[in-house]
């Protein structure tokens, strides 16, 4: 199995439109890795075509491309705020059949409210703490913390989630967007992780960041979580350039890496 960052940047993604601080510019110049499009991942089965993609951001398709990737067996959702789930209207005239797999509220958004029904998709509700099996894949979705800025949009009213899977007998954890306060069930299930990917915003405190971690809290909870190795993704523009980024946090033992897209991980 093999694990693929598709993007590793946040919202806006790197560039950010009309923005010419050191990282955009460097991002528009060389491209990858400063380049980062929206978050998302694929695990990829090669052997039996059972790709999994943990949300459909707005660049799914160039992704897709990028990677080679022709078809995508299932999708499982994180949350519904905008830049997790707009790709998802890359599968019209593309696949006939995808599995959906997410809490009701994220589901009921998705394929009802976005009005993405031309899909031929089937809805496959899940709960929390709940194991499920996907052919040779067991995964678990756990609550995290990811409140709205805007609590009166529609999008705001959900439960954001991360998940483990369990993989040839490894475990990839990978928590969605999230704050540092994560319940402490969820901390017992997410615990000592073979691989862990896990949101980390940008490099430095901010006052109107709770619904993200910093890099440095990032890597705090990769500690705690005992990880054997962690990927940080859901960068912003604000972060150092990424080599500048990577030598400061781990420059020699490759235990903490700055995710970039394409970054590839076999598990």
């Amino acid at each position: 199995m093999e694990v693929i960052i598709l993007g590793s940047g946040d919202t806006v993604g790197t560039p950010k439109l009309n923005c010419t601080c050191e990282t955009c510019t460097l991002a528009r110049q060389q491209g990858i890795p400063n380049a980062r499009t929206r978050f998302g991942i694929i695990i990829r089965d090669p052997e039996r075509d059972r790709n999994i993609s943990i949300d459909t951001g707005p660049d799914l398709r160039a992704q897709l491309i990028r990677e080679g990737i022709n078809r995508i067996a299932a999708v499982l959702y994180t949350h519904h705020h905008y830049d997790h789930i707009l790709g998802f209207s890359e599968f019209y005239r593309v696949q006939q059949f995808i599995k959906v797999f997410g809490l009701k509220e994220t589901l009921d958004f998705v394929l009802d409210k976005m009005g993405f029904k031309i899909i031929n998709a089937k809805r496959k509700e899940i709960k929390l703490y709940e194991p499920i099996d996907y052919h040779n894949i067991q995964f678990q979705a756990f609550p995290v913390y990811h409140p709205s800025w805007n609590v009166t949009h529609p999008a705001s009213q959900i439960q954001p989630i991360g998940y483990t899977f369990n993989i040839n007998g490894k475990k990839l954890v990978i928590t969605g967007d999230t704050g540092v306060r994560i319940p402490e069930e969820s901390l017992k299930i997410m615990s000592k992780p073979d691989l862990l990917i896990t949101d980390a915003f940008i490099d430095k405190p901010a006052h109107f960041l709770d619904h993200h971690m910093t890099v440095n809290e990032a890597i705090e909870l990769a500690n705690n979580l005992k990880a054997k190795k962690t990927v940080l993704v859901h960068l912003a523009h604000m972060n150092p350039p990424h080599e500048k980024l990577q030598e400061k946090v781990d420059p020699t033992t490759e235990k903490i890496l700055i995710g970039y897209d394409s970054l590839k991980m076999i598990l």
